[in-house]
């Protein structure tokens, strides 16, 4: 397939600072790539010419804009994919005649997810997917069959370039549906030939939701899970006054 080109969209994500939770993906408040807080190992896809392959767009975030088909990787390129899990370039493609697939990004741990970095190669290719719809935290592997019957958390038309420029673009998130995720389950598809879908890249930005206890500082609890110790204290004090009755 020919290369095609894309544009990187910056997006001002307007959000709440982090409660007082000391953040271990940067050690700081910050929005970082949370690419090292992917579970590689537990992340799969459906329908893939390859399901091997999902490493290959699941890549950090330097290589963000880097639009490489399978075949163009060099030998370097894949002996060093392959022996050390950072990938530079590469795809991965939906089984031919069907342009649906699904993929299951599992992370190591819980995480803030802020926005999405999808690369399509450019969004005007035939197989370029123009859907994508996202569900947080699926007990189970979201399933072709579910994708129109379970609501999704969030949905985009995926974005064309029009002038030439080749790398991912931007999503954000709802941040509310996404303040607590272990796992984010992806359906792509809608392309302009209905025969295949290509991606290039997959990418998170967030924070970590990992408690970190610094040295010689008492373990700080998030503010939404203060006021579940709250509710969690007043329903033990009424069980206590209930058993001295």
């Amino acid at each position: 397939m020919a290369n095609c080109q894309d544009e990187l969209t910056s997006v001002d994500l307007a959000s709440a600072a982090p409660s007082t939770l000391s953040l271990s993906a940067a050690q700081t408040s910050s929005t970082v790539s949370l690419f090292p807080f992917i579970h590689h190992a537990q992340s799969t896809g459906l329908n893939l010419t390859d399901p091997t392959f999902l490493p290959r767009v699941l890549r950090p975030l330097d290589t963000k804009d880097v639009v490489k088909t399978n075949d163009e990787l060099s030998s370097d390129d894949i002996s060093l994919g392959s022996s050390s899990g950072n990938w530079i370039g590469g795809c991965i493609d939906s089984q031919q005649g069907d342009d649906e697939m699904i993929l299951h990004v599992q992370f190591t741990g819980l995480v803030r997810l802020k926005s999405i970095l999808i690369g399509t190669g450019g969004g005007q290719h035939p197989a370029s997917p123009r859907l994508v719809k996202v569900w947080a935290n699926r007990a189970e592997m979201l399933g072709f069959g579910d994708t129109d019957d379970v609501k999704e958390d969030q949905a985009w038309e995926l974005l064309e370039a029009t002038d030439g420029g080749r790398g991912s673009v931007e999503y954000p998130v709802r941040v509310t549906r996404f303040a607590n995720v272990s796992s984010v389950d992806l359906f792509f598809a809608n392309t302009r030939s209905g025969e295949q879908s290509r991606l290039y890249y997959l990418g998170f930005m967030g924070e970590s939701r990992v408690l970190k206890k610094e040295p010689g500082e008492p373990m700080t609890v998030g503010a939404e899970n203060a006021v579940q110790k709250q509710i969690d204290g007043v329903k033990e004090s009424a069980r206590g006054a209930h058993a001295v009755k």
